[in-house]
């Protein structure tokens, strides 16, 4: 059974074979049948540690997610990769993980506690400020991929992934429950804390929210009935964003579409201190909010630029760092693409 989005296929398929927006087969099927081949080839199963990337492939590789914390950056992709920076970015090196398996999400919390999350439900834990990592969670038999984590506070966290899949913890991550979003089963790609619990969007426009720490779900009307990959929580509204480019803002009683000048799909988004929002996608695009107007723009991307970006993160000065498909660069600040004339930050 395949219902992975195609967009969404394109950016996980990259590891394996080098080519975007796959048709056929799902990025799980394909990730194990990688790993099957590469076993037969080696006669034993791959090594439960990340593969080493030269320094000099290192800002080129496949990055899916980010999360920082004054000066530390993590950055998770492609065979178990973790990049750290610890002094803002200027500078990164591999951290050694204990898989090799695609991460898709990372968790940096203020404590040096950190998380990572990926294939065959993978949950890395990193107790001393992501310097070293255990694995406290896979389930190789299952074969289910995990795309997202939240920390809903007091030691608890939760996991979502494909076919419904929720993973919760209440012990700091030590230890983990499975249980589904609801029996439908709909891929979830992004879970959100805020203040009144948690929130999930995924397949068929799926948008859900939890108010005991992912243990039951409530399913919310949405405007959209295609695949959903992210929702930003902001103060007074949500921002939904998706395929062909849907991007939607407002709350679950009111939603307006935004019109925006790309049919790209829309992959991540993030907000600036001054309240600019940020949303990046296939091709490179690179959407901006005006705190002050509300209008949407649209940064300009040069033809060396087209690539998927999955996800934008935000450093302290409000520069931010594109992830995806040919590594990571700054489209905003630090020699990032200008703003045009007129568009405010």
């Amino acid at each position: 059974m395949n219902r992975f989005p195609h967009s969404l296929r394109w950016l996980l398929f990259l590891i394996f074979v080098g080519v975007l927006f796959a048709q056929v087969i799902s990025p799980v099927a394909q990730g194990r049948a990688q790993d099957s081949d590469a076993s037969k080839k080696i006669g034993r199963p791959l090594p439960d540690l990340s593969s080493r990337i030269a320094q000099n492939r290192l800002s080129s590789a496949l990055y899916v997610a980010g999360d920082l914390f004054k000066d530390r950056i993590l950055l998770v992709g492609e065979r178990g990769l973790i990049l750290q920076s610890k002094d803002r970015g200027q500078s990164f090196a591999q951290v050694s993980s204990p898989t090799r398996r695609l991460l898709s999400d990372v968790l940096l919390r203020s404590d040096g506690v950190a998380f990572a999350v990926g294939h065959e439900s993978t949950i890395l834990r990193s107790k001393d400020a992501d310097a070293t990592w255990e694995a406290v969670h896979h389930d190789p038999e299952q074969d289910l991929a995990l795309f997202s984590i939240a920390d809903a506070g007091a030691g608890k966290l939760v996991a979502v992934g494909a076919f419904g899949l929720i993973l919760t913890s209440s012990d700091d991550g030590l230890t983990w429950e499975q249980g589904l979003v609801s029996e439908d089963g709909p891929h979830l790609y992004s879970v959100k804390s805020h203040k009144e619990g948690l929130v999930t969007v995924g397949e068929f426009g799926s948008l859900y929210s939890s108010s005991d720490q992912g243990k039951s779900w409530k399913q919310l009307p949405t405007p959209y009935e295609g695949t959903l990959f992210d929702i930003l929580i902001m103060k007074d509204r949500w921002i939904l964003m998706g395929l062909r480019g849907n991007l939607w803002e407002g709350n679950v009683s009111r939603w307006k579409k935004i019109s925006v000048p790309t049919d790209a799909t829309l992959f991540g988004g993030a907000l600036l201190t001054d309240d600019t929002v940020i949303v990046v996608g296939a091709e490179g695009v690179s959407l901006l909010r005006s705190p002050t107007s509300g209008e949407w723009t649209s940064l300009e991307v040069r033809e060396a630029d087209r690539r998927l970006l999955s996800e934008p993160l935000p450093l302290l000065d409000d520069s931010v760092l594109g992830l995806g498909e040919k590594g990571y660069r700054f489209i905003l600040g630090h020699g990032g693409s200008p703003l045009k004339a007129g568009e405010q930050r």
